[in-house]
């Protein structure tokens, strides 16, 4: 059996994404005791009762040995953005967290950075690429394909052979149906379905999806 040693972690985004990801490590992760969080705002966590506060700004935090760091940003652009210094400077170790009760199939594989939220499903032969995020309730089908820096919410469902690009953003309560296609820095409204190729920058929304655009009144 291979021993995984224990780790300080640091959590890069200290606002409501990176306190839910604080519970599940100190309630559900044993592998991690967090040292804090890591905010541009030192007083991002002000008004909140938590036991560890924030100890650096991403940009400037000089990495320790045995620490490792996950990015809790909703936003993929944000998430990139923010641990560029910490990726390309310092090369540091970005964790990948599973929450235990999020069930994953034999043979689908994530890579590094990915945070996998409670009672997310995940069928067999999935590939699911960095930086990328799956929030509660959400199930995967079998040889699903997703790319890097991606954010998927709540209550979506990806069927099976659908293939998502790199920066997209998926709103909850979706469904990508069976092979579908969704370019790169696609963002799906919430409750939408997406039927057949969707091509890449664009905004969709609506039963079946369709490009969307908002001009505020």
């Amino acid at each position: 059996m291979s021993h995984q040693r224990h780790r300080n972690l640091l959590i890069v985004g200290a606002r409501g994404f990176g306190r839910e990801v604080l519970n599940y490590i100190q309630n559900d992760n044993p592998l991690f005791t967090v040292k804090g969080f890591l905010d541009q705002n030192v007083d991002a966590l002000a008004g909140y009762d938590r036991d560890v506060g924030v100890v650096g700004d991403p940009f400037t935090y000089q990495p320790l040995e045995n620490e490792a760091f996950i990015a809790a940003l909703g936003d993929p652009r944000q998430r990139f953005k923010y641990t560029a210094t910490l990726r390309d400077v310092h090369h540091v170790d970005f964790a990948t967290v599973v929450h235990p009760r999020a069930n994953v199939a034999a043979h689908s594989h994530m890579r590094h950075g990915c945070i996998i939220a409670p009672n997310v499903g995940i069928s067999c032969d999935v590939e699911i690429g960095e930086f990328t995020h799956i929030q509660e309730y959400t199930v995967i089908g079998h040889d699903a394909r997703i790319g890097n820096w991606c954010q998927i919410n709540s209550h979506c469902t990806i069927a099976g052979g659908a293939q998502i690009g790199h920066f997209v953003t998926i709103h909850p309560n979706c469904v990508i149906t069976a092979n579908a296609r969704i370019g790169d820095g696609v963002t799906v409204g919430a409750g939408s379905v997406v039927i057949g190729k969707i091509p890449e920058g664009v905004t969709i929304l609506g039963n079946p999806a369709r490009r969307f655009s908002f001009t505020p009144g």
